[in-house]
C-alpha cells in the first residue's frame, strides 16, 4: 500500500491501492517533508514535487481566500430578506400603485402615512 496526493484538490490518502489512482491525477508516495505541518492551502505541486509557497505567494493565497469569503458573505446577505426594509419599500410603493387605480375612479389619493396607519390598525385588530 502507498500514500497518494491529488494534484488538484491536494487530498492526501494513506494505504491506497495505487492502481486505483491514475498518476495523471495523483502523486504516488509524495515527499511531503517540505510542507510538513503547513496548511494544505500553501502546498505547491509542480510535477511530482510538493513545495511550500513563498511568503509572497502565501499572502496572495490569503488575500484571495479573504476576498472569496467577503464575496460569499455578501451573496448570503443578498439572499436574506430584511422584512422591515421590504415593508418600508412596499409602504412607499403601494400608495402610488393604489393611486393609479383610484384616479380612474375619481377617488382621493392615498399617502404612505395613511397606509402605515392602516397597517398598524390592522395589527392592533388582530387577535
Amino acid at each position: 500500500m502507498a500514500s497518494v496526493l491529488n494534484r488538484t484538490t491536494k487530498e492526501f490518502r494513506t494505504s491506497a491501492n495505487t492502481p486505483d489512482f491514475p498518476t495523471a491525477d495523483w502523486i504516488i508516495n509524495p515527499d511531503l517533508t517540505a510542507v510538513a505541518g503547513q496548511p494544505i492551502k500553501y502546498w505547491v505541486i509542480t510535477g511530482d514535487v510538493v513545495t511550500l509557497a513563498s511568503v509572497g505567494e502565501q499572502a496572495t493565497i490569503d488575500a484571495a481566500e479573504a476576498a472569496a469569503l467577503a464575496t460569499a458573505e455578501k451573496d448570503a446577505a443578498k439572499t436574506q430578506v430584511d422584512v422591515e426594509r421590504v415593508v418600508r419599500a412596499l409602504i412607499d410603493l403601494l400608495p402610488g400603485e393604489f393611486n393609479i387605480l383610484r384616479t380612474e375612479h375619481a377617488f382621493a389619493d392615498r399617502t404612505a402615512a395613511q397606509l402605515t396607519a392602516g397597517i398598524k390598525a390592522n395589527i392592533d385588530a388582530q387577535p
